[in-house]
Parts: C-alpha cells; sequence; structure tokens
C-alpha cells in the first residue's frame, strides 16, 4: 500500500512538496521527503522560538513592573502579540516534520488565526504609536491634556477587537480536510464552486494586503513626514523614542513584506506559470520570516537601549527599562499648568 501526504503548511493554504511515503511490506519503512526551503524555515522558527519566548516574556516582565505610563502600554501590547506568535511557532514546526495536522478541528482554527491576530495587532499598534508620536507634535497642548494611561488602553483594546475582527474569516472557514490523503490538513474550506473558492482566496490576500500592510504604511508614513516638517532633524535624532518606534516599524514591515507578495502571487498567477511555482516553493521559508518580526523587538530595544560600552556594563533588565520609559511623562506633569506658548516648547520631546 503507497500513499503519499501533502503538507499544507502556508497560512494560505498552499499544497507543499513536502511528502511522507509508506510502503506496508514486511519491511516497513518510513521516508521523509523535505525540501531546502522548509529545512531553512524550521531553523528560522527554531531561532524564533528560542529568542522569541524568552525576549517578549522579559518585555512583558519588565513594563508590567514600571511605572505606567502611554510608552510602556504601547510597549507590553506589541510584545503580548509577539509572544502569542513565539507559542504558536512549535505548531508550525510540527506540522512540517509531520506532514499532516494531528491536533484535530479546534486547533485548527486557533492555531493558524494567531500570526494573523499578531499581524493585525501588531500593525495597527504601530499605527497608533504613530499617531501618538504625530499628536505629541502637531497637537501638543491637546496631548498635553488629553494623552494620558487610561486613553492608551482604551486605544489598545480597540486594537485587539480589530485584529480579532480582520482574523476571524481564516478563524471561521479553517477545517481539517483528508481530501485525498490518508491523515488530516489544516485548510481554509469554502463551500462553494471551485471558480468561486479562487475569487475569495483572491480577494482575501488583496484584504490582508491593503489592511494589514498598505493601509497603516501610508498612515505611519504621513505621520513621521508630518513630524519631521514639525521639528528639526537634531530633535530627532536626539530622541530614543522615536528612534526606536522607527526600527521597529522599518522591521515590522521588511519580514512581513514577502508574506503578502507571496500571497498575491499564489493567488493570482497561473499555478503553471514558472513564478507560481518558484514561489510556492519558497513560501514555506517566507511564511518563516513573517514570524522573525515577532522575535526582533526585545533585540531592538536592547541594542538601541545604550551605547555598546554601557551595555557590557549594565543588566538587560536596566537597558529595557530605559528605553521603554516614556520620556513624555516628567515633562507633561510638570507643565500642565503653564501657559501654551510655554506648553509648545514640549514638542521637543518625541
Amino acid at each position: 500500500m503507497n500513499f503519499t501526504i501533502f503538507s499544507s503548511t502556508s497560512s494560505y493554504d498552499y499544497s507543499g512538496d513536502f511528502t511522507i511515503q509508506w510502503d506496508d511490506t514486511p519491511s516497513t519503512k518510513q521516508k521523509y521527503f523535505i525540501s531546502p526551503e522548509k529545512w531553512t524555515a524550521l531553523f528560522v522558527y527554531v531561532i524564533v522560538f528560542i529568542l522569541g519566548v524568552p525576549g517578549n516574556a522579559l518585555v512583558v516582565w519588565i513594563t508590567l513592573e514600571m511605572k505606567k505610563s502611554v510608552n510602556t502600554i504601547w510597549f507590553v501590547n506589541l510584545a503580548i502579540a509577539d509572544l502569542l506568535c513565539c507559542l504558536a511557532v512549535p505548531f508550525n514546526i510540527m506540522e512540517i516534520v509531520l506532514g499532516y495536522w494531528p491536533l484535530g478541528l479546534a486547533a485548527c482554527k486557533l492555531i493558524p488565526s494567531i500570526l494573523l491576530i499578531n499581524m493585525y495587532a501588531s500593525v495597527l499598534l504601530l499605527t497608533v504609536i504613530s499617531l501618538d508620536r504625530w499628536a505629541l507634535v502637531a497637537k501638543p497642548i491637546w496631548s498635553q491634556n488629553k494623552r494620558s494611561v487610561k486613553k492608551a488602553y482604551l486605544a489598545c483594546l480597540v486594537v485587539w477587537v480589530l485584529a480579532f475582527i480582520l482574523t476571524s474569516p481564516s478563524f471561521f472557514f479553517r477545517k481539517t480536510d483528508k481530501g485525498n490523503r490518508v491523515n488530516e490538513a489544516c485548510v481554509l474550506h469554502f463551500d462553494f464552486s471551485a471558480e468561486y473558492r479562487l475569487k475569495i482566496k483572491k480577494c482575501i490576500a488583496i484584504f490582508r494586503f491593503l489592511m494589514g500592510f498598505i493601509i497603516p504604511l501610508i498612515a505611519i508614513i504621513i505621520c513621521y513626514s508630518v513630524l519631521l516638517k514639525t521639528v528639526s532633524e537634531r530633535y530627532i535624532k536626539s530622541s530614543k523614542t522615536v528612534k526606536v518606534v522607527a526600527v521597529v516599524i522599518i522591521g515590522f514591515f521588511v519580514c512581513w513584506f514577502p508574506y503578502h507578495i507571496a500571497g498575491l502571487i499564489l493567488n493570482s498567477a497561473s499555478p503553471r506559470s514558472d513564478l507560481y511555482k518558484s514561489t510556492i516553493k519558497a513560501d514555506p521559508f517566507l511564511i518563516s520570516i513573517a514570524f522573525v518580526n515577532s522575535c526582533i523587538n526585545p533585540i531592538i530595544y536592547v541594542l538601541m537601549g545604550h551605547d555598546l560600552k554601557s551595555k557590557f556594563k549594565k543588566s538587560i533588565q536596566s537597558v529595557m527599562r530605559k528605553v521603554l520609559a516614556d520620556e513624555q511623562s516628567d515633562s507633561f506633569d510638570s507643565k500642565k499648568t503653564k501657559s501654551s506658548s510655554e506648553t509648545k516648547n514640549t514638542n521637543t520631546y518625541v
């Protein structure tokens, strides 16, 4: 008895080239064929898990122990989103190694959705942070009076609700399916005609690209363009929060860009085309690159927290505390009773 199991490790549910072959003879042998791209993806996943889980857990712990400020609320929510994504990594590794989904329907709906929740929550939080930076510069008086920890919590709640809503189609339409396989695969399944299914998947890929990449990117670019025009370059360079947030934003879009482009190609190009074949071959690796975004933020905080000489003298915890602190809070608290002309001077602290 011979059969082949095709893996569906992609978030877009494309069949990969990983197969498990069984030969039901007296000398039964199990053969695994994993492509170089999937071996590379496995390596990336291991690194993401090793660095991401303790790194993001440390950020969460440090920020929860610090005095509550708007900045710490932004950073702790980013870390929670990344930590959830890193905790889902072992399931991706398991699916690649086994070649099928052994955990049933509930896990099939939950685990793949975590990556999308991370994507939407992270990009929406980065957009909110950019708007916050813009408001501090363009609307200093309003920020002085309205910017508060309570409103930051409310903004994060809205972000998480939107992230769950935007992820809900993937959650509801995921199911375990054998198809022509012997074991189950976790796939997106629509009870429509084949032609209509292709249109829906194409629309989903475009929607993810717009809502999870293009629209937030445009909003962030506008915010920082206004910020750069409003204050001098000297103050931009001297503000640790702006520099850290800018690097985090760049890291997000660099890591997620290949994921979105692959989704658009695989939902629009002909399966017979060379572009489609090369993209589907690289797809497992491109998805693993998206996961890299979930482990790099703690590294960014440490590298940008102080100069290299001080890093060796100070603990990681103290460096992170310096980066995650809200450099706005003290200036706002001390100036609440001052005139608007004095308040305008606070717009240099961005």
